[in-house]
């Protein structure tokens, strides 16, 4: 189970490598869900709400197709504010034992959403003076920054978009010691132990070794130790807990009287749910200590108040310098899918979809903001694995299908189409699970893709026309006339028909490469073209 430690608290898990999911899944189980309509739900288009509840539904559905993949909880709440209408639903129970429902206002464990909070808060004492961003660790931690390796040369900037190389304290260890709250999962006084923030520092300086130099061009690591030192730094310049720190500049001010920094086990006036590792609901999380997520995850919100941070953080309510939430949206890229790009404890998880993610031992959920239509996210479900890890990108699909949101497959078809036509593509290699990958001939095997549906080949010593179709990002290609030249025993000729007329899909890489997958019952091969000079 180290992939679950190893991501808390950001939607960085299996579940966010994976491509955006076909909402149409999404309705294929047989599973009863009840799904309650809470009071704030209003004028939801139809279209939009049987949507959304699919995603809803999905997130609870154990039985369902998805929930091999990115599991399911027991409960899960919903929620979007869009400037005219407001979807509010809950589905599931808060305890598997009495199957009391679960409501929309109810308390969840925000993971590291949190980071969003410490991220402000460093913010706004850059812009009193306290700091710099670009100040190195060592002028506010000196006695830290000595036993960390690099310590000498890490930024706070670094540290907050997760270019510091920082081992992070929640992994497994190369020494072979198990992550914090790896040791949770099969032994409750583990689960409840409590731990200061300068422990988890010391866990990571004692076990942990450096993913690569501070700042080293193209790398990028998710780190929850960076956001604990960046937690220390705003207790030593505030000279008071960092609960304290948070009540005063973020929920106080916002009004958001429901949210509390937590630092112990969860007690029941919280309201929190129980909660699960995952399927089958066998492992109960419910007394994690939240210490052990401090300043990287360790704050309790409902989704009224997680609308309220958002739409804050989002409308630059939350700062008085001009340029400082340019500071938060100035992005890294990240090498994922998921978060393709992290900028100051925020993520652009998709162009102008800001926010971040949490994932704690017994919650998934997702706080966002699409800031064109001017729409909040907040999602929760109360297990480490289920569908709110992809709550960005399966709810973006739900507003696509909605007809909220354009469809991007529509302008990513359009610039495929444009970069497929009047250029020669030589096959350069393929590569399939039997086989692996292996170097073609490019002088041997090309086509031409000619408007509005031709095509001309080569298939080795044979000439080869036809047609094709894109249809979004679905490519289908039907070869028509080849000639019938005798090709040297080693022509793959007649297999690259095959794999031409079995093509699904393409796209063009980073490289500018055509990647054609081709699915002939299942086998999959991919053939990788280079543009003729």
């Amino acid at each position: 189970m180290s992939h679950i430690v190893k991501c808390f608290p950001i939607n960085g898990s299996p579940l966010r490598r994976a491509a955006a999911v076909p909402l149409m899944l999404f309705a294929t189980s047989a599973y009863a869900v009840d799904i309650t309509t809470c009071p704030t739900d209003a004028a939801v288009p139809m279209r939009v709400a049987e949507a959304l509840d699919g995603v809803l539904t999905a997130a609870v559905d154990t039985e369902g197709p998805l929930s091999a993949a990115f599991g399911a909880a027991p409960g899960a709440v919903l929620s979007l504010q869009a400037p005219d209408w407001t979807y509010a639903r809950a589905a599931g129970v808060t305890n598997l034992e009495t199957g009391q429902p679960i409501s929309c206002d109810m308390a969840f464990q925000i993971g590291s959403n949190t980071k969003m909070m410490t991220a402000a808060v460093i913010l706004q004492l850059q812009e009193e003076g306290a700091l710099s961003l670009d100040d190195r660790l060592a002028i506010h931690l000196p006695e830290i920054a000595a036993g960390l390796p690099n310590g000498d040369v890490i930024t706070l900037r670094q540290l907050a978009n997760h270019t510091a190389g920082v081992f992070s304290y929640t992994d497994n260890a190369p020494d072979g010691a198990p992550g914090i709250m790896e040791g949770d999962i099969s032994d409750p006084d583990a689960l409840r132990r409590g731990f200061t923030m300068t422990e988890l520092v010391d866990f990571a300086i004692e076990h942990g070794e450096p993913s690569f130099s501070p700042g080293a061009e193209g790398q990028w690591a998710y780190s929850n130790s960076g956001y604990i030192l960046l937690g220390l730094i705003i207790e030593k310049i505030e000279a008071r807990p960092i609960a304290e720190v948070f009540k005063a500049r973020l929920f106080d001010p916002l009004v958001m009287e429901d949210t509390v920094y937590w630092n112990d086990v969860p007690t029941p006036e919280l309201g929190l749910p129980r909660a699960y590792l995952g399927v089958p609901f066998d492992i109960e999380t419910t007394d994690w200590n939240m210490s052990q997520g401090a300043a990287a995850g360790a704050v309790v919100s409902t989704a009224a108040d997680m609308h309220v941070f958002i739409q804050a953080l989002m409308s630059d309510a939350l700062f008085t310098v001009p340029d400082t939430f340019d500071d938060m949206q100035d992005t890294v890229p990240t090498g994922s899918p998921g978060i393709p790009a992290y900028g100051i404890g925020l993520a652009e998880k998709a162009q102008g979809v800001w926010g971040h993610g949490g994932q704690t031992l017994g919650f998934q959920s997702e706080v966002a903001e699409f800031s064109e239509q001017g729409i909040s996210l907040v999602g929760w479900a109360t297990s480490s694995q289920n569908i709110m890890g992809l709550g960005a990108q399966v709810v973006s699909q739900a507003l696509v299908d909605g007809g909220v949101l354009p469809d991007p497959s529509i302008a990513a078809a359009a610039a495929l189409r444009e970069s497929l036509v009047d250029t020669e593509w030589r096959l350069i290699s393929v590569a399939d699970p039997e086989t692996g990958e292996q170097a073609m001939q490019p002088e041997r095997y090309s086509i031409t893709f000619v408007e509005p549906g031709d095509f001309a080949g080569q298939a080795d010593c044979n000439r080869l026309l036809g047609g094709w179709n894109l249809d979004k990002m679905t490519l289908t290609i039907t070869p028509g006339p080849m000639t019938k030249a005798l090709c040297p025993p080693d022509s793959q000729s007649d297999a690259y028909v095959g794999w031409l007329g079995t093509t699904t899909s393409a796209q063009i890489d980073d490289a500018g490469h055509l990647i054609l997958t081709s699915n002939d019952d299942g086998m999959f091969t991919l053939l990788q073209f280079e543009a003729a000079q």
